[in-house]
């Protein structure tokens, strides 16, 4: 036998197949539970996207419209408010100028399409969006002549089939004439109750009350102008979107108001003179069901300046003093003016003793009439 075959034979380094089975059943359990894991952290991190992304949506929303809506006016006979429908909210605000120095505008931008930057053209006219009444039916101009700065900013909601469902929307924003552009999309419209928005106006009396949806639209063209009364507007603004950790449709929701802070100011001319006092001032006692004082009801007829001479008068203050007294007036509260022939407030902050209550005009400057009083009243 030769050395060559006396020589033992060496083992192959390597894995037995057990070894190898083992490794790949381990390797399996590893890799599911890492892509079960990574599957779990992507449907969260989608879910808190979605949830962000829907809070931004809510937020724009609302921020974007109120800016634009509480400044809302324009010249003298422009209306502040064209259309007031549940989805929708039509109005004329003086946002943007190419003239430099233009202090009644918001933003100055020298290369802004000029048929946004101006009151909308009666030339030009088209239907009002969802509810379809042809505006304007006029031009606008100032007392000198020139054109209105106010251009006409629509918001509005349509149906947005794309998504599947029947109470899903986009709002869109137009200027004038110019094309729509989308604001936001997946805006949540609740289909037992569909409205957008909602409006508040003042009656004779001053007080704030909702108009009902079934009352809506209402137009710059209505008897009575009830368009001039708004004095609020309402958003429920709701986002949709699908969470798809929790494999379901989520709803996220919030409702806001906005002021019109020139409703009231828009048949003003000048701000020149102060203004001539209210009339017929009467301060009545009113009595509950047992006999005791619970109010005081102070009614006056209008300045003759609010609807005539300067067209000026943007608010009445209420006040009172206790009668013979020379100390300072109360100020109870100030009513805006709506075109009233008369308003009147119930005082029910009451004192014993004897009161006399003055009413006092006020114009944009802001300049005060002099005092209309009542007749003193004793309160037991």
């Amino acid at each position: 036998m030769t050395n060559a075959q006396r020589m033992p034979r060496r083992r192959r380094s390597g894995f037995t197949l057990i070894e190898m089975l083992v490794s790949v059943v381990v390797m399996t359990i590893v890799t599911a539970a890492a892509a079960s894991f990574y599957q779990f952290q992507g449907r969260a991190l989608k879910s808190a996207s979605g949830r962000l992304e829907s809070v931004q949506n809510l937020r724009y929303v609302e921020n974007i419209i109120d800016r634009e809506l509480r400044l809302a006016g324009g010249v003298p006979g422009q209306p502040l408010i064209v259309m007031a429908h549940p989805m929708a909210v039509v109005f004329n605000v003086n946002l943007v100028t190419r003239v430099a120095g233009d202090r009644s505008a918001v933003y100055y931008n020298p290369n802004a399409d000029s048929l946004a930057t101006e009151s909308f053209d009666s030339s030009r006219a088209l239907p009002l969006p969802v509810a379809g009444r042809v505006y304007p039916t006029q031009n606008y101009s100032d007392a000198s002549g020139n054109r209105s700065g106010a251009e006409t900013i629509a918001y509005y909601l349509l149906a947005d089939p794309s998504s599947g469902r029947n109470d899903i929307y986009t709002l869109f924003r137009r200027v004038n004439d110019r094309d729509s552009t989308v604001v936001a999309r997946d805006i949540q419209v609740p289909t037992d109750t569909v409205y957008f928005f909602r409006y508040w106006r003042t009656d004779a009396t001053g007080t704030l009350s909702q108009i009902p949806n079934a009352s809506l639209p209402i137009y710059w063209d209505n008897a009575a102008h009830i368009t001039d009364s708004l004095r609020v507007v309402d958003m429920r603004i709701n986002t949709w979107y699908h969470d798809p950790h929790e494999n379901k449709d989520v709803i996220r929701g919030v409702q806001t108001s906005t002021k019109l802070l020139n409703a009231g100011l828009l048949t003003q001319a000048t701000c020149g003179s102060a203004p001539l006092p209210a009339s017929s001032v009467v301060a009545a006692l009113q009595l509950d069901t047992t006999g005791t004082p619970a109010s005081v009801h102070v009614t006056w007829n209008a300045s003759p300046e609010e609807t005539g001479g300067e067209k000026d008068v943007a608010l009445y203050m209420i006040q009172r003093r206790a009668t013979g007294s020379t100390g300072d007036w109360t100020t109870l509260s100030n009513l805006a003016a709506n075109a009233s022939a008369t308003y009147s407030y119930d005082d029910r902050a009451l004192s014993s003793g004897s009161w006399t209550w003055a009413i006092v005009a006020q114009d944009c400057s802001p300049s005060n009439s002099a005092q209309a009083l009542s007749a003193s009243v004793t309160i037991p």
